[in-house]
């Protein structure tokens, strides 16, 4: 009955149907005009906020220089272990590197059910005397065992046997071992790679959910006159940069003035080419910190001038802050690899205090800007998950720059 008069209604008065109806269409329409007004209006908060962004995020690689030494933890028996049970542990630790690693020192430190057997520990099986507790985390500062130098191409070792006080898990998380050098005095944990190549590295990021590309950056400081060319040498310090062409495809301030950048030559910043007084073809002369020298083919000229990107400091006190160095040279990631990296590997391994600074090895990482078409807050829960999917990635000690979080948290606030 109730339906019926509904519609015997509608019927009866035409027009002030269709005018209702008008109606309810015009303030549905409005009410989802201002809706997306709004959301236009927050998107375009989000993007103006990380227009001036010059990098998003950056996953600094904290690999040390000097040799490259890997150390192995493997368990004579893992899974449970009975009370009084034991078991042998051993760390094999090996230098892939091309330079001597010197004061090689392993420290190893069981959970507290496990205790080590007196008088068990062996280096290569000699068993190493003259102490009764652990060897490997010895006395109140439970220091390391130095294994002296460990030459290139060799490896080491160590064994001891631990005891079960009571029933437990025997697996990796049961020993704390770790490994440093004279070269590297920070303390790697075992079972970590000893080295990551920045092309792999960034090959896996740029794979991540959220990463529109993921590019190798090398950049190290050589010192004051280490470029020279044309029996000319460019006073002031010099800068050695390793980036592809994808790398410079994306920033609009790295300006090709003249030339390519190739796998084996060479592009100089236009001020060391006008001090040089070279141009493509020609031959320029760089000196690495451990003295040797790398002649490499000119093949382009660049305007570095503007580019954020590779002269905004990485350095704590200054970060960010633009330090432009007009004597640079450009050369390919694999060049970096090959030539540079081994030079101050050797230097370090030298000593002497040659290398004042190591190169910063980065991956430089653009993200899908459509991602963020949100306001900054929704834009900042996407960033975090890009950001926590990078660092799974990596699957190293390294660390994340997330500039483009940062700066969506203040536009947040």
């Amino acid at each position: 009955m109730l339906i019926r008069y509904v519609l015997f209604d509608l019927v009866r008065n035409p027009r002030r149907t269709l005018s209702t109806m008008v109606g309810v269409a015009l303030g549905v329409g409005l009410f989802c005009g201002v809706l997306f007004f709004v959301d236009g209006l927050s998107a375009s908060m989000t993007q103006r906020a990380v227009a001036p962004l010059p990098i998003d995020m950056q996953l600094v690689v904290t690999q040390p220089i000097g040799a490259s030494l890997a150390m192995a933890q493997t368990f004579e028996s893992s899974g449970r272990l009975p009370a009084g049970g034991q078991t042998t542990v051993t760390l094999d630790i090996a230098n892939a590197g091309e330079v001597p690693a010197h004061d090689v020192t392993v420290r190893s430190l069981p959970i507290e059910d496990l205790t080590v057997v007196p008088r068990s520990a062996a280096v290569d099986g000699t068993p190493i005397a003259g102490i009764d507790d652990n060897p490997f985390a010895h006395g109140v500062g439970q220091t390391g065992f130095n294994l002296g130098t460990l030459e290139p191409g060799r490896s080491r070792r160590v064994t001891y046997r631990l005891a079960a006080a009571g029933e437990i898990s025997v697996d990796a998380s049961a020993v704390a071992s770790t490994f440093s050098s004279r070269e590297n005095p920070i303390p790697v944990a075992a079972d970590e790679p000893s080295a990551v190549d920045l092309r792999d590295l960034a090959a896996s990021i740029a794979a991540v959910d959220g990463v529109a590309a993921a590019s190798p950056l090398s950049i190290a400081d050589l010192g004051a006159a280490r470029l020279a060319g044309a029996g000319t040498t460019a006073p002031g310090p010099t800068q050695i940069i390793a980036f592809d062409d994808t790398y410079a495809s994306r920033y609009g301030s790295i300006d090709m003035v003249d030339g390519t950048l190739s796998a084996d030559g060479a592009v100089l910043s236009v001020e060391a080419a006008r001090t040089l007084g070279l141009s493509p073809e020609d031959r320029v002369s760089v000196q690495l910190p451990d003295g040797s020298t790398i002649d490499l083919v000119v093949t382009g000229i660049a305007d570095l001038s503007r580019a954020r990107s590779l002269f905004s400091s990485r350095r704590g006190g200054d970060l960010e802050t633009f330090v432009y160095t007009a004597n640079s040279v450009v050369v390919s990631p694999g060049a970096f690899v090959d030539l540079v990296q081994p030079a101050f590997d050797r230097a370090a391994a030298a000593g002497g205090g040659r290398v004042k600074a190591p190169p910063i090895r980065e991956v430089d990482i653009a993200l899908d800007r459509g991602r963020l078409a949100a306001d900054p807050a929704t834009a900042r829960l996407e960033t975090g998950r890009i950001g926590g999917d990078v660092v799974a990635a990596a699957s190293r000690s390294d660390y994340l720059l997330d500039n483009i979080s940062n700066t969506l948290d203040v536009a947040a606030g």
